[in-house]
Parts: C-alpha cells; structure tokens; sequence
C-alpha cells in the first residue's frame, strides 16, 4: 500500500509539473506580444472532445472525479488505448485535443488513476 501511495505522488508531481509547463508557455506568449498556432488552437478547442468540455462547464464544481467510462459516455465513444496505459495522456498539455476540452473551460488534471480508471479534474483558481 505505501509503494503504490509514492506511484501515486509522483503521478501527481508529473502532472502539476506538466500543467506548470503549459502555464509558463502562455506567461511567455503574453509577455512576446506574439501569438502562436499553439495559443489559436486553446481557444478554439477540439470537436472531438467538445461533449468533455460542455458536461464541465455546466458542471461547474470545484473538483469533478470521472470514470474512464462515464468520460466515454459523455463523448459518445470509447477512449483511446493510450488513455488505459499512459498517464500522460490525461497530462494537461496544450498538445493534446482532449486536455485543451478540461483546460478551456479552466480545469486541470489533478489525479489520474490507471488502475481505478478514474480522473480527478479541479477548477482552476482564476475561472
């Protein structure tokens, strides 16, 4: 039980680092006056993902935690395998569509659980 307690904080180290990255990019952004593809895609958000983003924003809790199939239920399609296998797909990265649908409408991933197949989202402080 205590090994799989520090796998867990290190998940959530990975994450905040992940999600700290993203924020300094933006910081960098608005400081160079210059606006990026990067920064166009954020505030356009994906389609794929948009049915996530939507059940969020109406949500509207601070801390919101889903099961990898109750998120496959809101989109109306089964997640990728990368989902099931790699943390860093739940990562909140402009990189990747799905991450720009919780980052959007100011949330991030604050735990994701590869064996209980869940993710733990918090509403960001400025939203």
């Amino acid at each position: 039980m205590h090994e799989r307690r520090i796998y867990m904080d290190y998940d959530r180290i990975i994450l905040e680092l992940l999600n700290r990255v993203s924020v300094l990019e933006e910081k960098v952004e608005n400081l160079s006056g210059e606006k990026t593809a990067k920064t166009e895609i954020r505030s356009t958000g994906g389609k794929k993902y948009r049915f996530l983003s939507d059940y969020l924003y109406k949500l509207g809790s601070d801390r919101v935690q889903l099961s990898f199939g109750e998120i496959e239920n809101i989109l109306n399609e089964k997640l990728p395998a990368s989902a099931y296998k790699h943390r860093a797909f739940w990562a909140n990265t402009e990189s990747h569509s799905i991450a720009l649908s919780w980052m959007n409408v100011g949330y991030q991933t604050v735990e994701a659980d590869l064996e209980k197949k869940i993710v733990v989202f918090e509403k960001l402080r400025q939203y």
